[in-house]
């Protein structure tokens, strides 16, 4: 559809207008690491140490698919051609070039056969030295010499049409760490890889690089979006295992029986390797995304299991053996818990069946509703098999009156007996004042459904919610024909004001010209 909407438009550029270029947001092709290579050297001199050591070894690191090099003064071999010799010789700058061209060349010249050995023939007209390039022959000129006027032919060679000398390109980028003069190089992993591995490897290779430098080169680490992940996949792990924990110092609270709460406390764990397994099978990674699922779905991994023992243990105070109990329970249970569980999956399976549908939103949300959704179906699964089991064979569960506590438990637990009975008389007090005040009650919730309507347009609606970083990025624009020079002296006076108006400041980068996110 936008090449369509391009194609309308398209007769309505300039005539030297490039055609516009298409591409696909690929996440892969943003940087996952910015590296910046410094030291006591000139420009040129790094340059050539990340072009010659550098971005070879790097690009040779499994999960690396390039390492881009900003910065630096890259050499060259200038041709300078003054106007007055080109109409001497009566040239043209395209004809110079193509003579250039078709002599700076290497062609095979098919095989030769000497008993069980091929040998290739190939014609090498590269050049390999500057002379080299300065004797191309350009053109022939006819000359007249002596007195009959005879005629001969002069060899044109470039060195006699133009200027040849080893010279700098014209600088496109300069970069820099803490005002001092650097390179920068960024590197981009595979499509499919994991930028985790990849940013590992490359950290591995950092020593055996630096040992091919000067001892006085070293690298910088700009920017690595690793930091972040890792940083946030622990955090995310961490909150898991809190947030189990606590979810079964709340069933101990509740259910106010160790036995019980093993049994609920061993579907968390069981549930989530499941969940786990599937994910690895389903191709999901341990990401952000998918560890924020697993997170959400373990406040529900416990619901299912605790219907289920919470029904047994009622059999059992009415004096049913642990196995007839735990047949009774479970089976009364298995249609409510399934038709809950699967009503949650229905929630949740739109996302994974028009994820392609949804553009980037599916593609951030698939891997979440995936996870939410193993989790749930693992919980149905432990609830209505494991938890039967371990209470009718392993940790029977007995009545309440069979607990006898003394000392500080028996305080607690007679604190825990007022705290539910408190709750439970207060539950019954509210149900009987809806029911005596039923329309009251109907027409408030109404009102209040109508009310949320109407204040979802003060709620802010944005894409991605902002997030803590380590870094911050500072974008500058030029307007058009500024020179790199320019440029850089405005970016350092940002960084200059940074400097003085921010604290904790680690290390400042400047990147100026090139193209992308990595640019001033």
């Amino acid at each position: 559809e936008i090449r369509d909407k391009i194609d309308l438009v398209r007769s309505y550029l300039p005539d030297d207008a490039d055609s516009p270029i298409i591409m696909k947001m690929d996440p892969s092709m943003m940087p996952i690491m910015v590296l910046a290579l410094k030291g006591n050297r000139t420009p040129e001199e790094l340059r050539d140490y990340a072009k010659d050591i550098v971005q070879p070894r790097l690009e040779q690191l499994d999960g690396i698919a390039s390492a881009n090099i900003m910065g630096g003064r890259q050499k060259s071999i200038n041709v300078d051609i003054p106007r007055d010799r080109l109409e001497a010789y009566g040239l043209s700058i395209s004809a110079v070039a193509q003579m250039i061209g078709a002599q700076n060349i290497q062609s095979a010249g098919g095989t030769i056969t000497s008993g069980e050995t091929n040998y290739s023939i190939k014609t090498n007209g590269k050049y390999q030295s500057v002379d080299d390039l300065k004797n191309t022959v350009i053109t022939y000129k006819a000359s007249t010499y002596g007195m009959n006027g005879g005629a001969e032919l002069k060899t044109v060679l470039l060195r006699d049409v133009a200027d040849v000398y080893e010279g700098y390109k014209t600088e496109e980028s300069m970069a820099s760490v803490d005002a001092e003069s650097c390179v920068m190089i960024t590197v981009q992993k595979q499509s499919g890889k994991n930028s985790v591995t990849a940013a590992k490897n490359a950290r591995k290779a950092f020593p055996t690089i630096e040992a091919n430098m000067p001892s006085d080169v070293k690298f910088v680490e700009v920017y690595n979006t690793t930091d972040i992940i890792e940083q946030t996949i622990n955090e995310v792990v961490k909150s898991v295992v809190q947030g189990a924990l606590l979810a079964i110092l709340v069933l101990f609270i509740f259910l106010r029986s160790f036995k019980s709460t093993i049994i609920i406390g061993l579907a968390i764990p069981i549930s989530v390797c499941i969940t786990l397994f599937l994910m690895y099978f389903k191709g999901i990674t341990i990401n952000m995304i998918s560890m924020a699922g697993l997170l959400l779905g373990i406040g529900m991994l416990v619901d299912n299991s605790i219907v289920v023992l919470e029904n047994i243990y009622s059999y059992i105070q009415r004096g049913a053996k642990p196995k007839v109990a735990a047949i009774l329970g479970s089976q009364e249970m298995v249609t409510s818990i399934s038709a809950s569980t699967f009503t949650s999956v229905c929630i949740f399976l739109p996302m994974v069946m028009f994820h392609k549908k949804l553009g980037m939103m599916g593609q951030i949300f698939d891997s979440l509703a995936w996870t939410i959704i193993f989790s749930l179906l693992c919980s149905l699964v432990v609830a209505i098999a494991l938890v039967p089991v371990l209470t009718s064979n392993y940790l029977k569960i007995s009545k309440m009156v069979d607990h006898h506590y003394s000392g500080f438990f028996a305080s607690v637990n007679r604190l825990f007996n007022q705290f539910f009975n408190n709750l439970d008389n207060g539950y019954a007090r509210c149900v009987k004042g809806v029911l005596r005040h039923k329309k009251l009650f109907i027409f408030g919730l109404v009102g209040l459904f109508f009310l949320s309507i109407a204040a979802v347009k003060f709620v802010g609606f944005i894409f991605m919610p902002e997030a803590a970083s380590n870094y911050v990025e500072v974008s500058l624009e030029m307007p058009r024909g500024t020179t790199l020079d320019i440029t850089n002296q405005v970016a350092e006076s940002l960084r200059a004001t940074a400097l003085q108006e921010m604290k904790g400041i680690k290390y400042t980068a400047i990147m100026t010209g090139g193209s992308g996110m990595w640019s001033a």
